[in-house]
């Protein structure tokens, strides 16, 4: 085991126009992701739609609280369809569900059906979303693995969540026009409850069904040998032994815990905390609120993939959770409209969500991307709870109590990735 992994190696079969192209498809099948993002990033948009039918908060943090449990569900699918071949239908079958549950909400909203079976179809998107975006990451991210050389990562995920957010800006303002009179180009809806939601879950699932044009384009090359199998038993037991003692895979797991906890989970709290701040109600602001995350992810996004191919993946895991802290700290002194920089904070250090998963692939062979990625999401399921219990200490004691809850966390997981984790893990040698 050496923690020495120089980024200059190339390690990646296919040629570089190969590589260029699945560099595209990755960063083409975000941008349309991104696009879709005040419906397919599923919390701050349900939360403010089931306050809006008159639930409590600890009901608004259901649909993330779902999302995050039903991402456990892909550590079946990497057990039982482990094969390179199965990559490509991997993700176009769950990209099918995710539009078809989409679909399904607006249809509940169009039908004027009552709060409670809107309630049941918004809680079920988290929970397709869960499932389903699981599966989609661990293959992406295998995909990656194995149809980009290590040297360039740095280029792939710059231009992945540099372009990529750019397009969530725009689906933000096509939100802010639909909810906040915001003209666009001389155009503003400015459609009333729950027209707003109707179309917004109505435009988005066309989007997400050519996702699946883009998913169908990428070149995985496939082993020439297929391994010898052993017992199924045996393989899963030996990949869940080397998961939870290799310490790069087991900490790293364990900080993508800690900060998916205080910086994902919370940030329903904060949109919700806006009416208080801002004397007005919060879909008013979902649209700014959505600019303003995805816009600073965009800058941060070619800043971060810059400082990648500088440095080393460490640095990108200490960076991303360090800027989460500064925006939990900007959430609970900011006044007036100066809160809603929180949300562009907290946006950019979003970015954890690509750069554990790259630390972890980084620390995997390549016939265990798969695998590992999904014992992360097993992991980050748990982040489920925290989002009840965030919702439950803001009923109880008031959204600011949540706040500093979600702070103590995220210093756990700076102080873990600091002094746990090596700076270039490498995959470990398993006989």
């Amino acid at each position: 085991m050496s923690e020495s992994n120089p980024q200059t190696e190339d390690d990646c079969p296919l040629s570089p126009a190969q590589q260029s192209r699945n560099l595209f498809c990755f960063a083409g099948f975000w941008c349309l992701y991104y696009l879709t993002a005040p419906v397919t990033y599923i919390g701050v948009t349900h939360a403010n739609l089931l306050q809006q039918l008159g639930f409590d908060k600890t009901v608004c943090n259901l649909p993330h609280a779902v999302y995050q449990w039903m991402t456990a569900l892909p550590i079946v699918v990497a057990w039982f369809l482990p094969q390179p071949k199965l990559l490509k239908p991997l993700l176009v079958i769950p990209l099918v569900l995710m539009a078809s549950i989409t679909g399904a909400v607006a249809l509940s909203l169009w039908l004027g059906l009552s709060a409670n079976v809107v309630k049941i179809a918004v809680i079920a998107h988290g929970a397709v979303f869960g499932a389903s975006n699981g599966v989609l990451i661990m293959s992406l991210w295998e995909v990656l693995r194995r149809g980009v050389s290590t040297s360039r990562r740095g280029q792939v995920l710059g231009v992945t969540f540099g372009v990529g957010p750019l397009l969530a800006c725009v689906g933000s303002m096509a939100q802010a026009a639909l909810f906040e009179n915001f003209s666009i180009f001389g155009i503003s809806l400015g459609l009333s409850f729950p027209d707003n939601y109707l179309v917004l879950f109505a435009a988005a699932a066309p989007l997400i069904l050519l996702e699946t044009l883009v998913a169908a384009s990428f070149i995985v090359p496939l082993p020439t040998e297929e391994p010898v199998n052993k017992s199924h038993l045996a393989e899963i037991a030996g990949g869940l032994r080397h998961f939870f003692t290799y310490r790069p895979l087991a900490i790293g797991a364990v900080a993508y815990l800690l900060v998916s906890a205080g910086g994902s989970a919370i940030l329903d709290n904060v949109s919700l905390h806006a009416k208080d701040v801002l004397d007005e109600t919060t879909a008013t602001t979902m649209g700014s609120q959505n600019f303003l995350r995805f816009g600073f992810k965009a800058v941060a996004g070619v800043l971060l993939g810059w400082l990648l191919t500088k440095t080393h993946p460490k640095a990108l895991l200490l960076t991303t959770t360090s800027i989460l802290l500064i925006g939990m700290g900007w959430a609970l002194t900011a006044s007036g409209r100066w809160y809603l920089i929180s949300f562009g904070l907290l946006g950019a250090g979003e970015l954890y969500g690509a750069y554990f998963p790259n630390y972890i692939a980084t620390s995997s062979a390549k016939s265990k991307v798969r695998l590992n990625i999904a014992y992360l999401g097993l992991l980050g399921s748990l982040v489920g709870f925290a989002s009840v219990w965030f919702g439950q200490i803001s009923d109880c004691f008031g959204s600011i109590a949540s706040f500093h809850a979600a702070t103590r966390i995220l210093a756990a997981g700076i102080f873990l990735v600091a002094v746990a984790l090596p700076a270039r893990p490498a995959p470990q040698d398993t006989k």
